[in-house]
């Protein structure tokens, strides 16, 4: 008998959940922070006013987290990747400030918000900003999915309201001013009924008495 063949088994690789070209950030350090206390990379002086933020979003029925992030990445993509990342991890809506851009992932909010929300921030101070988006976020929006819907069938009835008015239109103008239009001449029955000759007089009837 011939050896036995020899079976290889290639172990699937590892999952990387590292993100490429990240400088100065440490993932596995700010996954650890975020969870303790909802908050990641601020130093000691500002700890405490991001906590006060967190709680000011609670108070608001959010549950906010902050990553502060000290230096500038070489992608701005990169400050919404680590938010993308760490909100998986702790949920909620993650915010992630950086020196130069800002980075979040929120199940609760439209990346529209969002977006809008990172505009004309104070990035020297992460307090003073964390405080600014959790305001801008929180705030009443309007609904454009509601606004669209509903200009959507403002068109439809005005659709249908102008296809009736034509119908109408048309059915007026093939009645006349006066109405539909008697048929006249010899053809046409008196009024009581009985025939009449073509100069007036009534005919003679055929049926005999």
């Amino acid at each position: 008998m011939g050896p036995e063949p020899t079976m290889l088994m290639l172990a699937a690789p590892a999952e990387n959940n590292e993100l490429t070209g990240l400088v100065g950030v440490d993932m596995a350090e700010l996954s650890r922070d975020i969870a303790d206390d909802g908050v990641a990379g601020a130093t000691p002086d500002q700890v405490p006013a991001m906590l006060e933020v967190i709680e000011y979003a609670k108070d608001k029925g959010q549950d906010f987290s902050f990553v502060v992030v000290d230096q500038v990445q070489p992608r701005f993509s990169l400050y919404r990747d680590i938010a993308n990342q760490l909100q998986e991890q702790v949920g909620g809506t993650v915010i992630v400030l950086g020196p130069n851009s800002v980075g979040s992932s929120s199940p609760e909010f439209s990346r529209v918000i969002q977006e809008q929300a990172t505009q004309n921030l104070t990035l020297t101070d992460p307090p003073g900003a964390a405080r600014q988006m959790v305001d801008s976020m929180t705030d009443s929006h309007i609904d454009w999915t509601v606004v669209g819907l509903l200009l959507i069938l403002v068109v439809v009835l005005g659709a249908v309201g102008a296809r009736f008015r034509t119908r109408r239109a048309r059915a007026a103008a093939s009645n006349g001013p006066l109405g539909p239009v008697a048929a006249t001449g010899a053809g046409a029955a008196s009024p009581d009924g009985a025939d009449t000759a073509r100069d007036g007089t009534p005919a003679e009837s055929s049926a005999s008495s």
